[in-house]
Protein backbone atom coordinates (compact mmCIF):
# COMPACT_ATOMS: atom_id res chain seq x y z
CA UNK A 1 0.00 0.00 0.00
CA UNK A 2 1.72 3.83 -0.73
CA UNK A 3 2.82 5.50 2.22
CA UNK A 4 0.84 8.49 2.44
CA UNK A 5 2.86 11.49 2.01
CA UNK A 6 1.60 14.72 4.82
CA UNK A 7 1.97 18.35 3.94
CA UNK A 8 1.18 21.35 6.57
CA UNK A 9 -1.23 22.62 4.01
CA UNK A 10 -4.60 22.25 5.41
CA UNK A 11 -7.48 20.34 3.42
CA UNK A 12 -11.14 22.28 3.58
CA UNK A 13 -13.70 19.83 2.84
CA UNK A 14 -16.31 22.81 2.68
CA UNK A 15 -15.95 26.16 2.20
CA UNK A 16 -13.35 27.80 4.04
CA UNK A 17 -14.45 29.59 6.84
CA UNK A 18 -14.94 33.49 6.40
CA UNK A 19 -11.86 35.26 7.83
CA UNK A 20 -12.76 37.56 11.02
CA UNK A 21 -11.97 40.98 11.55
CA UNK A 22 -9.00 42.04 13.22
CA UNK A 23 -9.00 42.27 16.90
CA UNK A 24 -7.94 45.54 18.00
CA UNK A 25 -4.17 45.31 19.99
CA UNK A 26 -5.06 44.65 23.44
CA UNK A 27 -3.68 47.13 25.98
CA UNK A 28 -0.22 45.99 27.64
CA UNK A 29 -0.28 45.27 30.80
CA UNK A 30 2.57 46.81 33.48
CA UNK A 31 3.71 44.74 35.29
CA UNK A 32 3.60 45.04 38.88
CA UNK A 33 6.36 45.92 41.11
CA UNK A 34 7.00 42.34 42.69
CA UNK A 35 6.95 41.09 39.40
CA UNK A 36 9.50 43.80 37.93
CA UNK A 37 11.69 42.87 41.18
CA UNK A 38 11.37 38.92 40.41
CA UNK A 39 12.90 39.74 37.10
CA UNK A 40 15.91 41.57 38.09
CA UNK A 41 16.57 39.13 40.59
CA UNK A 42 16.63 36.76 38.14
CA UNK A 43 18.87 38.65 35.93
CA UNK A 44 21.35 38.88 38.56
CA UNK A 45 21.11 35.29 39.75
CA UNK A 46 22.84 34.36 36.38
CA UNK A 47 26.21 34.35 35.89
CA UNK A 48 27.43 36.13 33.10
CA UNK A 49 30.15 33.53 32.23
CA UNK A 50 31.02 29.99 33.44
CA UNK A 51 32.58 29.11 36.75
CA UNK A 52 36.77 29.01 36.32
CA UNK A 53 36.77 25.59 37.49
CA UNK A 54 34.64 24.43 35.02
CA UNK A 55 36.48 26.34 32.10
CA UNK A 56 39.49 24.32 33.25
CA UNK A 57 38.02 20.77 32.95
CA UNK A 58 39.12 20.38 29.49
CA UNK A 59 42.66 22.09 30.00
CA UNK A 60 43.53 19.45 33.36
CA UNK A 61 42.06 16.61 30.47
CA UNK A 62 44.77 18.36 27.89
CA UNK A 63 47.50 17.90 30.13
CA UNK A 64 47.68 14.09 29.82
CA UNK A 65 47.34 13.74 26.50
CA UNK A 66 49.73 12.72 23.81
CA UNK A 67 50.63 15.80 21.69
CA UNK A 68 53.16 17.58 24.16
CA UNK A 69 52.66 20.24 22.48
CA UNK A 70 48.63 21.04 23.25
CA UNK A 71 50.02 19.73 26.72
CA UNK A 72 52.31 22.50 27.27
CA UNK A 73 49.41 24.93 26.02
CA UNK A 74 46.99 23.80 28.46
CA UNK A 75 49.83 24.33 31.59
CA UNK A 76 50.11 27.69 30.30
CA UNK A 77 46.69 28.53 30.33
CA UNK A 78 45.98 26.95 33.59
CA UNK A 79 48.39 29.33 35.45
CA UNK A 80 46.98 32.25 33.22
CA UNK A 81 43.35 31.16 34.46
CA UNK A 82 44.62 31.67 38.30
CA UNK A 83 42.31 28.88 39.36
CA UNK A 84 43.86 27.43 42.73
CA UNK A 85 42.05 24.13 41.15
CA UNK A 86 45.06 23.66 38.98
CA UNK A 87 47.56 23.82 41.51
CA UNK A 88 47.56 19.39 42.48
CA UNK A 89 47.72 18.74 39.09
CA UNK A 90 50.43 20.67 37.99
CA UNK A 91 52.29 19.81 41.10
CA UNK A 92 51.62 16.14 39.71
CA UNK A 93 53.47 17.09 35.94
CA UNK A 94 56.33 18.64 38.09
CA UNK A 95 56.91 15.68 39.96
CA UNK A 96 56.38 13.26 36.70
CA UNK A 97 56.56 9.87 39.32
CA UNK A 98 55.76 8.13 36.12
CA UNK A 99 57.85 9.63 33.67
CA UNK A 100 55.40 10.47 31.14
CA UNK A 101 55.48 14.26 31.02
CA UNK A 102 57.43 15.79 27.97
CA UNK A 103 60.62 18.30 29.39
CA UNK A 104 57.85 21.36 27.75
CA UNK A 105 55.15 20.45 29.63
CA UNK A 106 57.06 20.33 32.74
CA UNK A 107 58.74 23.62 32.04
CA UNK A 108 55.11 25.24 31.50
CA UNK A 109 53.67 23.56 34.60
CA UNK A 110 56.35 24.76 36.74
CA UNK A 111 56.05 28.23 35.64
CA UNK A 112 52.15 28.40 35.94
CA UNK A 113 53.04 27.07 39.66
CA UNK A 114 55.03 30.39 39.36
CA UNK A 115 51.95 32.32 38.56
CA UNK A 116 49.41 30.80 41.34
CA UNK A 117 51.91 31.75 43.96
CA UNK A 118 50.59 28.67 46.12
CA UNK A 119 52.82 27.54 48.89
CA UNK A 120 51.94 23.88 48.15
CA UNK A 121 53.94 23.49 45.24
CA UNK A 122 57.38 24.49 47.07
CA UNK A 123 58.44 20.91 48.03
CA UNK A 124 57.76 19.74 44.37
CA UNK A 125 59.37 22.41 42.90
CA UNK A 126 62.25 22.25 45.50
CA UNK A 127 62.61 18.72 43.99
CA UNK A 128 62.33 19.95 40.29
CA UNK A 129 65.18 21.99 40.39
CA UNK A 130 67.27 18.89 39.99
CA UNK A 131 65.56 18.29 37.00
CA UNK A 132 68.38 16.19 34.31
CA UNK A 133 66.87 18.83 31.88
CA UNK A 134 67.92 22.33 31.80
CA UNK A 135 64.35 24.43 31.22
CA UNK A 136 62.18 22.53 33.39
CA UNK A 137 65.03 22.57 36.56
CA UNK A 138 65.28 26.60 35.58
CA UNK A 139 62.00 26.97 35.29
CA UNK A 140 61.41 25.59 39.03
CA UNK A 141 64.17 27.88 40.00
CA UNK A 142 61.81 30.39 38.56
CA UNK A 143 58.81 29.85 40.07
CA UNK A 144 60.51 29.42 43.98
CA UNK A 145 61.54 32.80 43.49
CA UNK A 146 58.42 34.01 42.58
CA UNK A 147 56.98 32.21 45.78
CA UNK A 148 59.30 34.16 47.86
CA UNK A 149 59.35 31.21 50.10
CA UNK A 150 62.75 31.04 52.52
CA UNK A 151 63.26 27.23 51.86
CA UNK A 152 64.31 27.71 47.86
CA UNK A 153 67.16 30.00 49.54
CA UNK A 154 69.41 27.01 50.93
CA UNK A 155 68.20 25.26 47.06
CA UNK A 156 69.80 27.85 45.16
CA UNK A 157 73.09 28.08 47.10
CA UNK A 158 73.62 24.28 45.97
CA UNK A 159 73.07 24.91 42.39
CA UNK A 160 74.92 27.90 42.14
CA UNK A 161 77.82 26.32 44.19
CA UNK A 162 77.18 23.23 41.97
CA UNK A 163 79.65 20.67 43.52
CA UNK A 164 78.33 17.87 41.72
CA UNK A 165 79.15 19.52 38.72
CA UNK A 166 75.35 18.62 37.71
CA UNK A 167 73.94 22.39 36.74
CA UNK A 168 74.10 23.68 33.74
CA UNK A 169 75.52 27.10 33.02
CA UNK A 170 72.39 28.24 32.24
CA UNK A 171 70.68 26.82 35.67
CA UNK A 172 73.01 28.26 37.86
CA UNK A 173 72.69 31.90 36.65
CA UNK A 174 69.21 31.37 37.31
CA UNK A 175 69.90 30.58 40.83
CA UNK A 176 72.42 33.58 41.61
CA UNK A 177 69.37 36.10 39.43
CA UNK A 178 67.06 34.17 42.40
CA UNK A 179 68.99 34.98 45.23
CA UNK A 180 69.62 38.37 44.37
CA UNK A 181 65.95 38.93 43.99
CA UNK A 182 65.34 36.95 47.54
CA UNK A 183 67.92 38.68 49.01
CA UNK A 184 68.78 37.81 53.31
CA UNK A 185 72.13 37.33 54.73
CA UNK A 186 72.87 33.84 53.34
CA UNK A 187 71.90 35.05 49.95
CA UNK A 188 74.16 37.95 49.91
CA UNK A 189 76.96 35.63 51.38
CA UNK A 190 77.06 33.69 48.93
CA UNK A 191 76.63 36.48 45.97
CA UNK A 192 79.71 38.32 47.80
CA UNK A 193 82.14 34.22 47.53
CA UNK A 194 80.79 34.10 43.46
CA UNK A 195 82.28 37.51 42.84
CA UNK A 196 85.12 37.17 44.92
CA UNK A 197 85.66 33.67 42.82
CA UNK A 198 88.10 34.68 39.63
CA UNK A 199 87.62 31.25 38.56
CA UNK A 200 83.94 31.15 38.05
CA UNK A 201 81.77 31.91 35.39
CA UNK A 202 82.09 35.09 33.57
CA UNK A 203 78.98 35.67 33.27
CA UNK A 204 77.79 34.03 36.32
CA UNK A 205 80.63 36.51 38.54
CA UNK A 206 79.42 39.54 37.13
CA UNK A 207 75.70 39.54 37.41
CA UNK A 208 76.72 38.24 41.51
CA UNK A 209 79.38 41.70 41.29
CA UNK A 210 76.63 43.59 39.84
CA UNK A 211 74.38 42.62 42.53
CA UNK A 212 76.80 43.51 45.59
CA UNK A 213 78.23 46.85 43.99
CA UNK A 214 74.12 48.06 43.53
CA UNK A 215 73.35 47.17 47.90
Amino acid sequence: MPRKTMTSQKKFTTVPPKAQPAKTAATPVKPSPAQSDAATVIGEATPPTAPKTDAIKPLLTALHGTDADIAREAATSLGQLGDAAAVEPLIQIVKNSNHYFHSVVRSAAAASLGQLKDRRAVAALLDAVNDPITDPSTEAIRALVALADPRAINALVEVVRNSNHFFAGSVRRAAVLGLIKLGGDTAVTELRRVAADVAEDSVIREEATAAISSK
